[in-house]
């Protein structure tokens, strides 16, 4: 549930239009209130609209399925009259190091759009309507050394011999942006550069802030409709926080219990033993002891070797004396 609303949040047009305006360099001529405007269903003199929310399941036969958490494309108008359209996934990831890099992830993402593309934009005819693709990774749990770090990974053109030089529209076709949030971040400190991105970024994306905080953040950087989602998410984090908080309180009450009960066995095992003279087997079978009960039966072994290692250490001592009265 949780995941649902933060990907509600992430494409809501107050949030997802501030993206946009941030790191997208098609929609850099455009205002923020232009972008949120073709995100909520403007339409072209043709009628059709200017943005789209796509499917997020990426399923490429022979090549897996992957599911992207916000995945659209938009038509940017540009100074000249025209239009450009960009692909846009956005992804929110709390773990940084996963066991390997974002960054070749997401070079995988990169690909899987481009072929998403293939049949739609261009085919092998005519490869010249391909468009460009953004993967825009947002952290919102990274390490505080770098909170409020930025980087970009895009191809580039570079000259080993000669002169020529090729189009930039040709080759530029795919661009991935990190960044990188710490939940702990002081808000009384704004970011460097984009704060008006970064700073409600990383109070909607964690739970550091209560209610109130939150609320404070979205008046003071004039976001005007996303406060129900917001609180609808505070909500449900603090809930789940109580929830796991009491789970874990009554996971170590039965562990409690049952590290008691295995110390009773035990003991029970070992008088059996000692008072009988009988296998660990028999006197576990005597007590009727379930199959988890016996899971403990190295520790039962371990205790009772050294329980009979102590007294047959004593039995010889004395058996010793007995026989040899130099001794005494």
């Amino acid at each position: 549930m949780i995941d649902k609303l933060c990907k509600r949040i992430l494409g809501h047009p107050e949030v997802l239009g501030r993206i946009m305006k941030g790191f997208i360099k098609e929609a850099e001529n455009l205002s923020l209130e232009e972008i949120m405007g073709l995100i909520k269903g403007k339409k072209d003199q043709e009628g059709n609209y200017y943005f789209q929310q796509l499917n997020n399941v990426s399923d490429i036969p022979h090549h897996g399925k992957v599911e992207f958490d916000y995945f659209c494309c938009i038509n940017l108008p540009q100074k000249e009259g025209t239009t450009k359209r960009v692909y846009l996934d956005v992804e929110i990831q709390n773990v940084e190091s996963p066991g390997y890099s974002l960054v070749t992830r997401g070079q995988d993402y990169l690909s899987r759009i481009v072929t998403y593309q293939n049949g739609k934009e261009y085919d092998y005819r005519n490869y010249g309507g391909m468009k460009k693709a953004y993967v825009i990774w947002i952290l919102p749990q990274a390490a505080k050394k770098r909170d409020g770090h930025m980087n970009c990974y895009k191809t580039t053109e570079q000259n080993i011999s000669g002169t020529t030089v090729e189009r930039l529209e040709n080759y530029d076709k795919g661009e991935q942006i990190m960044i990188y949030l710490n939940k702990d971040h002081d808000i009384k400190n704004k970011y460097d550069r984009v704060d008006w991105v970064l700073t409600p970024l990383v109070v909607f994306f964690n739970n550091t802030l209560d209610l109130l905080g939150k609320k404070n953040i979205i008046k003071e950087y004039g976001f005007e409709e996303i406060e129900r989602e917001v609180t609808k998410m505070c909500n449900l984090g603090e809930m789940i926080a109580s929830e796991n908080m009491q789970q874990g309180i009554d996971k170590g009450l039965k562990q409690g219990l049952e590290q008691g009960q295995k110390k009773k066995n035990i003991e029970h095992v070992r008088n059996l033993m000692n008072e009988f003279q009988c296998s660990m087997q028999r006197a576990m079978d005597i007590l009727k002891l379930t199959i988890n009960e016996r899971t403990c039966k190295l520790h039962v072994l371990l205790f009772i070797n050294q329980y009979f290692s102590i007294k047959l250490r004593i039995l010889s001592h004395f058996t010793i004396n007995f026989f040899n009265p130099v001794f005494f």
